[in-house]
């Protein structure tokens, strides 16, 4: 296995790996005065997409390790795909927390009351650290799938000759005479 193909799948493997923990982390925080609420990621849809985007990339790196044939191009497809998903929807979820907060509390509010309530301080909404290891496995998957993108031809065409059944055997006469 190439340098570059190593550095692929690793990089593949810890998004895989980054993602499927942060899945299961806080994603975002919401206080009210002394009460605080923490949402993990897991809890909604799209920590669900990010946790099996996160297995298909670590799949694809350990397919890599355990020399799988063909593995290095299905990383680049897992790496890349399960590191777009993952990355757009934790940057979805990250664009979209306050509306999703307002939505949420409408049901126990009056309207506007929450909206109010986030506009003057005494309800507030924060990011939290989850969220950002999500985004940094979607980071690295989709580093990884791309940098896998022709490593196995790279590998195949090292200079390290014939291999397999088609290598010369010892004793065998790669020039017999006429």
């Amino acid at each position: 296995m190439s340098g570059r193909t190593t550095l692929a799948a690793t990089l593949a493997l810890a998004g895989g790996v980054a993602a499927a923990v942060g899945s299961f982390l806080a994603w975002a925080e919401v206080s009210a005065g002394p009460f605080t609420e923490q949402a993990r990621g897991i809890d909604g849809w799209e920590g669900k997409v990010t946790l099996i985007a996160g297995i298909v990339m670590a799949a694809g790196a350990a397919r890599v390790f355990l020399q799988r044939p063909r593995a290095t191009s299905g990383l680049a497809i897992r790496g890349v795909l399960g590191g777009v998903v993952t990355l757009g929807v934790a940057v979805y979820t990250a664009a979209t927390a306050r509306d999703q907060l307002l939505d949420a509390a409408e049901t126990q509010l009056s309207p506007g009351q929450a909206e109010r309530a986030l506009d003057s301080g005494l309800l507030e909404l924060s990011l939290a650290f989850g969220l950002f290891v999500v985004i940094a496995g979607g980071i690295q998957g989709v580093l990884g799938g791309l940098l896998s993108i022709g490593a196995g031809e790279e590998a195949a065409t090292s200079g390290r000759g014939l291999t397999g059944w088609s290598a010369p055997q010892s004793g065998d006469d790669p020039d017999p005479p006429p």
